[in-house]
């Protein structure tokens, strides 16, 4: 049987995406006078093309399994962050070559122009901000499809299993710090948008650079919420895996009485997928996450 696989395409990120990530990244290592000033930026583009290389190469046994992963993919906004990360690194692709078409000793450098005003500090902030949200979602997300997929190959034995369980529950934990890390960013940008706020109005451009700068503040704060989200959602697929909660084709009758899912008592958060539970005859069910004192004789 031909194995299975998950292109970019297939879940949505468009191939134009791609090619502004990697012609930026070329365009920085091109550049001379860009080391040491963006380098970070370099960075996160790298990890950003990293894990999205290896999602394509991934080998996967079933359709059901594929399909499973491409739709828990999408449903943490994959494509869109990346699609909208690679709008953003075609803009920045245009500022570059601008910024170091005329580079001399008698004219701005390049970290110059990265830091003169207070809009242009703000802006690059921006990009940063989004470069780093883009090479997050996609880290946590292809680990978590990369780690699915070998748990639930039959090659994978089940000492093994267990090893990569383990490996999920760190996963966890990193996406729960990363969600704790944009929750502190998100309160500085919020100081900082206070701190534009309360500048004083005497300015030579009439106030033009500081209103710029609260836009592109504004922008950040999106940004870092659109990003708590995605993170709390991939959070929430990862626990679910580890849980191993699909559950399906339950059914009652002749008044019996279920319990489907778990008790609230033992988890956190879960994403649960339950399907296909039917009651006959006078029959009950409570089914996904439910209170631990529920007592099932009071049903």
């Amino acid at each position: 049987m031909v194995p299975f696989s998950i292109t970019a395409g297939a879940i949505g990120i468009t191939g134009v995406t791609i090619a502004s990530v990697v012609q930026l990244h070329s365009l920085i290592d091109s550049l001379t006078e860009a080391k040491n000033v963006v380098a970070d930026i370099a960075s996160s583009l790298a990890n950003i093309e990293r894990p999205l290389a290896a999602l394509e190469q991934l080998s996967i046994s079933d359709e059901a399994t594929s399909t499973a992963l491409k739709e828990d993919l999408k449903k943490a906004g994959v494509a869109e962050v990346v699609n909208k990360c690679g709008e953003a690194c075609e803009e920045f692709s245009r500022n570059l070559k601008k910024w170091t078409k005329h580079s001399s000793t008698s004219k701005l450098s390049l970290r110059d122009r990265l830091s003169v005003g207070v809009w242009n500090k703000e802006k690059i902030r921006t990009f940063r901000t989004q470069l780093q949200s883009c090479e997050a979602t996609v880290h946590f997300a292809v680990t978590s499809t990369q780690l699915m997929v070998q748990i639930r190959s039959e090659k994978t034995s089940e000492a093994d299993r267990e090893i990569l369980k383990k490996q999920l529950q760190t996963l966890e934990m990193k996406i729960q710090q990363h969600l704790d890390l944009t929750k502190k960013q998100h309160e500085e940008a919020q100081g900082r948008k206070q701190e534009h706020q309360d500048e004083p109005e005497e300015e030579e451009d009439g106030g033009a650079q500081r209103t710029l700068a609260i836009k592109e503040v504004e922008e950040q704060l999106r940004l870092l919420k659109a990003n708590q989200i995605s993170s709390g959602v991939l959070f929430s697929q990862v626990q679910s895996r580890r849980s191993c909660q699909e559950i399906g084709k339950v059914i009652t009758s002749e008044n019996s009485k279920a319990l489907v899912g778990l008790p609230e008592s033992v988890v956190d958060k879960i994403n649960q997928r339950i399907g296909e539970v039917r009651t006959e005859g006078g029959s009950t069910a409570i089914v996904g996450v439910f209170s631990s004192n529920i007592d099932i004789k009071d049903l």
